[in-house]
């Protein structure tokens, strides 16, 4: 009986250590987590896409000067927002066009361009899916990379005999 008794009380201490352990630690780690919308939709619902529409004024116009529009962006100190109920991005023009300069920069085709983009800003892989306007957007910017202004050189080496 008096085991009985011990092991009883050994196993309620347990569960308030255990609860109050828990309660303290989820009072730690609160404050650095960000909320999770969960829901049944198989589409995002997007309230604010600052980035599509800034890819269809980059487009439109037939040149980017990126020197120019990154330095002006830095002086504005603007931002491009993406808010949803899955997440939400707020990144800098400036570094929003460094990444597209550096994107059309390094690949040699659309999917490279694309997959890069993916890779350096995760959150918007199915706003890039859905837009359609990548290609677009590469094409117009390699033209103003220095890798793409040598592309368009005529090739000076090529000889026939």
């Amino acid at each position: 009986m008096q085991t009985l008794i011990s092991s009883i009380k050994l196993i309620l201490l347990g569960l308030i250590f255990l609860t109050t352990s828990i309660s303290t630690s989820q009072v730690i780690y609160e404050d650095q987590l960000e909320t999770v919308y969960l829901n049944h939709k198989g589409e995002e619902v997007v309230y604010t896409n600052n980035f599509s529409r800034f890819n269809d004024s980059l487009i439109s116009g037939d040149e980017i000067n990126f020197r120019i529009e990154i330095r002006k962006a830095k002086k504005d100190n603007s931002y491009l927002l993406f808010l949803s109920e899955r997440s939400n991005l707020e990144l800098p023009r400036a570094g929003y066009l460094k990444t597209i300069r550096k994107g059309a920069n390094k690949s040699t085709n659309v999917k490279a361009f694309e997959s890069y983009l993916n890779e350096k800003l995760p959150e918007l892989i199915n706003q890039f899916r859905k837009d359609n306007n990548l290609e677009e957007l590469y094409i117009t910017s390699r033209k103003n990379t220095f890798n793409g202004k040598i592309d368009s050189l005529p090739s000076v080496l090529s000889i026939d005999f």
